[in-house]
């Protein structure tokens, strides 16, 4: 089975450079350049030409990437959806997203003033790990503060989940970005919005598990935890 990795916005395939993922067949999908006024379904749909929809695969992301791969699973029908650090929805939002996004904070998003408000993000998704605040700095810079920018405003705009099959959700208890307000299948103890680097071999042991488990009903599978 053909495991499909989607990482968060201002990110990219290195998000995952730590987890033990061998053995799996894995694929990466980096992000496609964004128009200005992009939904998630839009870049779900530059996506879909790299997914082999005739082979069984899985689609799994992290934080937009998780939105986005729902956008996507409507479109490629994998066995099942992966969701790490993630929301279904604008019903899942904390107040100060629903807040960020009616005042259009994206807007502020520039290349000039990546620097300044890096504090502010590092506290939201970093874990107070030099290296790991280093790399995800690295690599926001590589995707530019116009993908930032236009990638939040698709967040801001997004309706919510349009797949209904299978989900399994991976969530860390101590996530400021996402907090964890709803049911989950793993709960990682004091795992923060950036655990896939920090907390990379419990969650890459969760993320297999997760793809060996029964299908219990649609949309649902066995156990919570």
């Amino acid at each position: 089975m053909d495991v499909y990795l989607l990482p968060g916005l201002g990110t990219d395939q290195r998000l995952f450079s730590r987890m033990d993922l061998s053995g799996l067949n894995v694929r990466y999908l980096n992000w496609p350049a964004y128009e200005r006024g992009c939904t998630l379904a839009d870049i779900a749909a530059q996506l879909r030409p790299q997914v082999d929809a005739d082979r069984p695969h899985v689609l799994a992301g992290v934080s937009m990437g998780g939105m986005v791969a729902q956008e996507l699973a409507a479109l490629t029908q994998p066995e099942r959806v992966l969701l790490i650090s993630t929301w279904t929805g604008p019903h899942e939002w904390p107040w100060t997203v629903h807040l960020g996004a009616r005042l259009g904070v994206q807007r502020v998003i520039r290349e000039r003033t990546m620097r300044g408000v890096w504090p502010l993000k590092q506290w939201l998704v970093g874990q107070g790990n030099k290296e790991v605040d280093r790399l995800l700095f690295e690599m926001a810079c590589d995707e530019g503060a116009v993908k930032l920018r236009n990638g939040l405003d698709a967040i801001f705009r997004w309706q919510g989940s349009p797949w209904k099959g299978p989900v399994v959700r991976i969530h860390g208890d101590a996530d400021r970005l996402v907090p964890m307000r709803f049911a989950v299948d793993h709960r990682v103890a004091d795992g923060g919005h950036t655990m896939v680097v920090y907390k990379a071999s419990e969650v890459a042991a969760m993320l297999r598990e997760a793809l060996t488990r029964p299908i219990t009903g649609e949309g649902e599978l066995s156990g919570q935890g």
